[in-house]
């Protein structure tokens, strides 16, 4: 009687060792999927954090190359308003130089001559006019690009934040074993693709 209850107990403490040991296996197995999860999500934010990288820098050298423009046409634009103060000065000169030999009765030759440069005077200042207006607007136009690539490049950038925060959220998630920071650490990373999307396409502006 009593080697039976021995033996009974004997079975139930085996029973009970391999349920242990079952549900210490399945926990292990479980927490190795999360690992996999973890480590796989974690690659896929380096990488958009990369391209991200990559994006920023591109478009903020763009910008500075399209500003270096703008500062070359509006240099181009100085020098033109220049010239055309020097011939609207050359201009008015002459205008009343052809007055003064009007009032004075020059010959007709000399009235000629003056009356030629008010023309030729008039033809240059216009010509020089349209061309500093001209290089005005590629300034403009310039600038306005650089703006947008400097719109893009705070996008790409907000992106980039995110998803190196992600990143260091997932290694501390799996150092300290805590679901929770990964769950964070994926919210932050959706932020991050949000804000890459919204780098090429400008939903918004930052």
């Amino acid at each position: 009687m009593v080697l039976g209850n021995m033996g009974q107990e004997s079975l139930e403490v085996h029973d009970l060792v391999e349920s242990l040991s079952e549900s210490i296996d399945q926990r292990e197995e479980k927490r190795d999927q999360w690992n996999i999860r973890v480590a796989l999500t974690t690659s896929i934010l380096a990488v958009l954090a990369a391209l991200s990288n990559l994006e920023s820098e591109q478009k903020t050298s763009e910008a500075i190359m399209l500003k270096n423009s703008a500062i070359f046409y509006q240099a181009q634009a100085s020098d033109q308003w220049s010239f055309y103060q020097a011939k609207k000065i050359k201009l008015h000169l002459s205008v009343n130089q052809q007055h003064l030999i009007k009032l004075f009765h020059a010959p007709r030759q000399e009235q000629d001559r003056l009356g030629g440069l008010v023309v030729k005077y008039k033809k240059q200042v216009g010509g020089i006019k349209e061309k500093a207006l001209a290089f005005e607007k590629d300034r403009d136009r310039m600038n306005g690009l650089s703006d947008k690539a400097l719109a893009h490049h705070h996008a790409f950038a907000l992106s980039v934040v995110c998803f190196q925060i992600s990143i260091v959220l997932s290694s501390m998630a799996v150092m300290l074993r805590r679901n929770s920071l990964w769950y964070i650490s994926m919210g932050l990373g959706g932020i991050g693709v949000v804000a890459f999307i919204n780098g090429f396409l400008m939903f918004f502006h930052l």
